[in-house]
């Protein structure tokens, strides 16, 4: 891209940016699914805290109190590991974008020493 002047810089520059709005997206997709999951794990427990003593396992029961508060930490455990992965990947994603500037400026070198 280096040999390319102005236009390989913008084009290195809008595909830095891109890659770093998206990392932005994933990042922020890991937050919003651990809200979404923190609402569900309350509702949960809200209805674990219930149901105690309701059905104590009777021929009706779906669900008791202490497997549906099993059921709440458990949604809660996999929405903080695909937060922390989110966050992983967004990491990852942001590095590229820095890669993307030391490969052109690899490359700028390389033709500049190829020039003479």
């Amino acid at each position: 891209m280096a040999g390319q002047g102005a236009f390989g810089e913008m084009l290195l520059a809008f595909e830095q940016v891109a890659v770093t709005a998206e990392a932005a997206r994933v990042r922020e997709a890991g937050a919003v699914t651990v809200d979404s999951a923190a609402g569900l794990v309350s509702a949960l427990a809200e209805a674990s805290a219930a149901t105690v003593g309701v059905a104590a396992g009777g021929p009706g029961a779906l669900l008791t109190g202490p497997a549906l508060a099993e059921c709440a930490a458990l949604l809660a455990r996999r929405a903080r590991e695909h937060e922390a992965q989110s966050r992983l990947i967004a990491e990852a994603m942001t590095r590229a974008a820095g890669l993307l500037v030391e490969a052109d400026e690899e490359v700028a070198r390389g033709v500049a020493g190829a020039a003479g």
